[in-house]
């Protein structure tokens, strides 16, 4: 079974991943005292957030969002291990005002995956 995912806000994100899911200490290779996230490889993954414009109607358009997810994948003297980064790495090419199409309807916007999400450093 995986570990329980605690929430925290984006700007805790380099102290966080010092531990492991545990909370015990990350042990390094060689002289290294502390993960550097910015060092680690950037990987990255769009998914799909899809909605039912109309879910009460048989024929109602679907209608799916970009979600651009990026992050990290570091190594400790137990192997490699993945952290999201997507609020931590700031705004992305993606985020950014893509241009218009080649039928001249605009893109889709990037969407949040969840409407539960929000980010932790702004957050009331």
């Amino acid at each position: 079974m995986t570990p329980p995912c605690h929430s925290f806000p984006a700007s805790e994100l380099p102290a966080k991943v010092q531990q492991d899911a545990r909370g015990r200490r990350r042990k390094l290779d060689g002289d290294a005292r502390r993960v550097d996230l910015a060092a680690c490889e950037l990987l990255q993954m769009l998914q799909y957030k899809c909605e039912v414009q109309r879910p009460l109607s048989r024929d109602s358009p679907v209608q799916c969002f970009a979600v651009d997810r990026l992050f990290r994948r570091c190594k400790d003297r137990k192997g490699t291990y993945v952290v999201e980064t997507t609020a931590w790495e700031g705004k992305t090419d993606a985020e950014r005002q893509p241009p218009p199409r080649d039928d001249g309807t605009k893109p889709a916007k990037p969407y949040q995956w969840s409407s539960n999400w929000h980010d932790a450093d702004t957050a009331p």
